[in-house]
């Protein structure tokens, strides 16, 4: 089954900027929501602005630095935002358990998850997000890396 494009994608004007704000506004709008559901439904986390592949354009980022902002890419915001709700949802019955960055990402309790297969400096971000609000912890290692993570039940 191959991703079902909206019917706007067969209206010509919607690949013509239009020059009358609120018009430009609601297509803006028809583009970001076309965008994030092309984006989730094919599993793509980073959009890269600068030709590469979403993957292979973090392949030299630091998933654990969360200084490291790279302006050439471009995080599907919104959709990252779901998946903290995402995440949050289907490990609350986890609640004080730990976790490792693998399991949340391909192992037995993500397969049936919309975030199955998310990549690492993804995951990452989306954790840090967590952490702030309280709902989970990360564990590190004596070196610093990512041990595992601990949700709570908040």
């Amino acid at each position: 089954m191959s991703f079902k494009f909206p019917s706007i994608y067969d209206f010509p004007p919607f690949f013509t900027k239009q020059v009358h704000s609120q018009t430009l506004e609601t297509q803006k709008s028809h583009w970001i929501q076309l965008i994030l559901d092309y984006c989730r439904y094919n599993k793509i986390w980073i959009l890269s602005l600068n030709g590469e592949s979403g993957d292979s354009a973090l392949d030299h980022l630091d998933p654990e630095d969360e200084d490291d902002d790279d302006d050439d890419y471009a995080e599907v915001t919104k959709q990252s935002l779901f998946t903290n709700n995402k995440i949050d949802r289907s490990l609350k019955r986890q609640s004080n358990t730990v976790l490792t960055l693998y399991e949340l990402r391909k192992g037995d309790l993500a397969k049936t998850q919309e975030f199955y297969g998310i990549n690492p400096a993804v995951l990452i971000k989306v954790l840090n997000v967590l952490v702030k609000t309280d709902r989970a912890q990360i564990m590190k290692d004596d070196n610093g890396k990512i041990a595992g993570v601990k949700f709570s039940d908040k």
